[in-house]
């Protein structure tokens, strides 16, 4: 028994490191993407040093909130979901379709309570631009992951 303790500490100790390795790549990716969204609303946005200021902070705000309360949670059910769809039954559908629900109407409240806190701080005109560069930065994005999967095959 004594020759396996270490072997045991030595196994517990790379699963830990290993866990905490990825958990921090996963938040890295994150924080790149949070970066380069940040960068491009705002080079193609015109704001006064004020209200980037603002932006800046209720952006963080937002997106630290969105990926914590939703994206990661809806992650994690269409992970396990992806496990289990052989053997779902019509109740466990039905239960993950609610809960798929509450989070995207949890998600758009989120937006909404977003846009109020700019409309307070920035012009309805500049606000609207930035909703206007934030859905191009999406497509732009989508778009590149299409194309890099496109030249793997």
């Amino acid at each position: 028994m004594k020759t396996k303790t270490p072997y045991l500490l030595l196994l517990l100790a790379g699963v830990l490191i290993s866990n905490t390795v990825w958990s921090q790549e996963e938040k890295s990716r994150f924080e790149e993407l949070k970066a380069w969204k940040l960068s491009y609303i705002i080079e193609n946005t015109e704001m006064n040093s004020k209200e980037l200021e603002a932006y800046k902070c209720i952006f963080e705000d937002y997106e630290n909130a969105y990926h914590n309360e939703i994206w990661t949670k809806v992650r994690q059910m269409r992970k396990a979901l992806r496990k289990s769809m052989d053997t779902l039954d019509t109740a466990s559908a039905s239960a993950y379709i609610s809960k798929l629900d509450a989070f995207e109407i949890k998600g758009l409240e989120m937006k909404h309570e977003r846009n109020e806190r700019l409309l307070k701080k920035i012009s309805p005109k500049k606000v609207l631009n930035i909703l206007y560069q934030e859905k191009r930065f999406d497509q732009e994005l989508l778009n590149r992951i299409k194309n890099k999967s496109k030249k793997r095959k």
